[in-house]
């Protein structure tokens, strides 16, 4: 083999460890029979209440900024993973819908503030319509009873926190982070994620839960962004796996 050749396999090998690598050698050396346990309290996390694949329920939203303040009743369907049809109420009357059919979103003012619009989307950001960066498929996981733990190719407990109750998840290609800090019960309390340069997209609160025959369900959200912004999610009532007909993701101006 000439040098030249010698020295074009070395640098396919450097290229190949670092890329097949990703971001894994940024996380932290840390105890190997630790991080076994670590994978399975996430699994754990990403598994919680798995099997309520549909929900319909009633609840109140609060969107907050530092200027401003609005509270809405709320009442959806929804189906996973990317299927949901939610109404805004304001003292009774609906005033906006917003239905995902897992192509398309779609909206509907029912005060006439604006004409019906759709436009092509599986998973958008829901950054314009409820302030924080979050996907539609994440907030679709919270109205099923579940927390949005995303895949993880690395896990392992955060070493600032030496009673093992916080664990870290990360994405080799996508760079994106999560910590998931779990309360003396077991239940998930906080969900923080970060972007590949580590800014916050978001960090949620899970302040309460209601322990049903078909498992424990967050009842009380919070969901806080980098710029403050929060949107607080109460549940009132909650419907698992209940029959949903297609014609729900369906929208006439009529409706």
């Amino acid at each position: 083999m000439t040098n030249q050749n010698l020295l074009s396999n070395l640098i396919y090998i450097a290229v190949f460890i670092l890329i097949g690598s990703g971001c894994a050698s940024l996380s932290p050396d840390t105890n190997p029979l630790l991080d076994k346990k670590a994978v399975s309290f996430a699994n754990q996390a990403r598994s919680m209440n798995e099997h309520i694949t549909a929900s319909k329920g009633t609840g109140w939203i609060r969107l907050e900024t530092k200027t401003k303040t609005d509270k809405f009743r709320i009442a959806w369907a929804a189906v996973s993973p990317d299927k949901i049809r939610i109404t805004f109420l304001s003292s009774g009357l609906p005033i906006e819908t917003i239905i995902a059919t897992g192509k398309k979103i779609i909206f509907f003012s029912h005060t006439g503030e604006h004409s019906k619009y759709s436009y092509n989307s599986k998973d958008p950001d829901m950054k314009d319509y409820i302030l924080v960066p979050v996907k539609l498929s994440e907030m679709i996981v919270v109205l099923l009873g579940r927390i949005p733990v995303k895949n993880f190719d690395d896990a392992w407990f955060s070493p600032s926190d030496s009673s093992l109750s916080t664990i870290m998840l990360k994405q080799n290609w996508k760079g994106v982070t999560q910590s998931v800090h779990f309360n003396d019960k077991g239940e998930i309390e906080g969900l923080k994620t970060t972007d590949a340069s580590g800014k916050l997209l978001y960090e949620m609160v899970i302040i309460k839960y209601k322990a049903h025959d078909f498992g424990n369900i967050p009842v009380k959200i919070e969901i806080n962004d980098k710029d403050n912004r929060k949107l607080t999610l109460e549940i009132t009532n909650f419907l698992p796996n209940p029959p949903i007909k297609e014609s729900v993701f369906q929208l006439t101006e009529s409706r």
